[in-house]
């Protein structure tokens, strides 16, 4: 059976450029067939295949060719030469809003899409709700989409093209519109579709998140192919190539810089309001009234530095008697990926009590390690049981985004401390086993 979704062989790509409109009618008709016109290969010679289930990256730099290449793959463009063969429902976000009518709701604008895709609308009856619920626009819903913010639009947009059961999905930078729980929420779906086995191709400037995503990838520069293979690899040489143009010039310098924290209020034990950005699993035993951050003096703060000491409060208030339970929040970046996580039967081996009309607050507190500086989405939950076998009551995605300051090199998510020695040897005092001798 052919797993193949898609394959491209020798593709090109070219324009003819003209100074100015007058030089274009010229050219037509010029009794000696002088061209006013210079060649442009937007592509060319791009050679690679696709296999089902597969999530590949497509990376470059802004005019490298890369939106022309998926709008070939849609069909929305017609190649100069070469072969592109495409097997499977294609479901793209190349514009943000392509395909959407301005004058019709979200909500008719949902059923316009469903049916460009193929689907009738009983079908997508049946896709609605789904749809609805990852694109939390709410009331905007039933109003014209010409009303809606470009966030507004990437969420709707991509949760149309996530829930029409796509063989292929083809993203080009459309997340980097959606704010950071959105993005989160997105990684999360897309890792879900992977698990679907739906071909993924994904254009990123976001090295981390290609490296995350995808097994394989293409690097085209300036619409040329210069690498497709293992991500990995591809993505150390594209870094390397950028590296070297970072450096050209750059001197170092530092300055210092005073950072104002939160106060928290003192006196009555007061907890900060909890505001969590989504939850599908809420227990009616309990509740968790407030989830926050307090630095080493006891200031309440979403702003953290590597290194430094913090508590993650917990505030939990119940309405029955609870044994054996376990708390807990993890740090997620905006893919998705978790940096950390602490829970109680981790860290101690131990589970607790929750008494009826009482309020427990759970203390978290550790040294925030080196972790690369950037903004995190906190969850928080309660379970219960043991960290092998446990029942997962309540999980709430986002209840704190937290900005982590970090002013060593950040070239990677963690930094690790150690201890590093050089030893210096001549040459005829060591020796290299199993090296061939020549």
């Amino acid at each position: 059976m052919n797993d193949t979704m898609i394959k491209i062989t020798d593709l090109k790509k070219e324009y003819r450029l003209y100074d100015s409109p007058a030089d274009r009618v010229r050219e037509v008709f010029s009794p000696t067939g002088r061209k006013y016109s210079r060649q442009f290969k937007a592509l060319d010679g791009i050679h690679i295949d696709v296999k089902k289930g597969e999530t590949v990256g497509i990376i470059g730099t802004n005019g490298a060719g890369k939106s022309t290449l998926l709008k070939i793959i849609t069909g929305v463009l017609p190649p100069t030469s070469g072969e592109v063969q495409v097997n499977g429902k294609i479901a793209a976000l190349l514009e943000l809003g392509a395909g959407f009518n301005q004058e019709y709701t979200g909500l008719q604008n949902i059923y316009l899409n469903g049916r460009i895709m193929g689907f009738s609308r009983k079908q997508m009856d049946g896709r609605v709700k789904d749809i609805i619920e990852f694109a939390d626009i709410g009331d905007f819903l039933n109003q014209p989409v010409k009303t809606y913010s470009s966030g507004m639009f990437a969420r709707l947009a991509f949760a149309v093209a996530i829930n029409v059961e796509p063989d292929i999905l083809i993203v080009d930078e459309a997340l980097s519109v959606g704010d950071l729980f959105f993005q989160n929420k997105c990684f999360r779906k897309f890792e879900e579709l992977k698990g679907k086995g739906v071909t993924i191709l994904f254009v990123s400037h976001d090295i981390a998140s290609v490296r995350q995503m995808c097994s394989r990838v293409l690097w085209i520069d300036h619409g040329t192919q210069k690498k497709f293979g293992d991500c990995g690899l591809v993505c150390d040489m594209y870094m390397d190539e950028k590296r070297k143009s970072m450096n050209e010039g750059v001197t170092v310098s530092s300055r210092g810089e005073e950072r104002i924290t939160p106060v928290y209020p003192g006196g009555r034990t007061v907890f900060p309001a909890l505001r969590y950005k989504s939850s599908k699993l809420v227990s009616g035993s309990f509740r968790i009234l407030s989830c926050f951050i307090t630095d080493s003096r006891g200031s309440v703060t979403t702003d953290m530095l590597v290194e430094n000491e913090y508590e993650f409060h917990m505030a939990v208030e119940f309405f029955e008697d609870m044994d054996r339970l376990i708390a807990g929040f993890v740090f997620e970046n905006n893919k998705g990926l978790p940096l950390y996580d602490i829970n109680n039967y981790i860290s101690q081996g131990q589970t607790w009590q929750g008494k009826k009309g009482q309020v427990s607050e759970i203390i978290f507190k550790y040294r925030l390690p080196r972790i690369m500086k950037g903004t995190y989405v906190v969850s928080a939950a309660l379970a219960q049981g043991t960290q092998e076998r446990h029942i997962m009551l309540t999980w709430l995605h986002g209840a704190l985004e937290a900005t982590v300051y970090n002013e060593g090199y950040n070239s990677s998510y963690i930094e690790i401390p150690s201890e590093i020695q050089i030893q210096q040897f001549e040459r005829d005092q060591i020796e290299i086993a199993g090296e061939d001798e020549k």
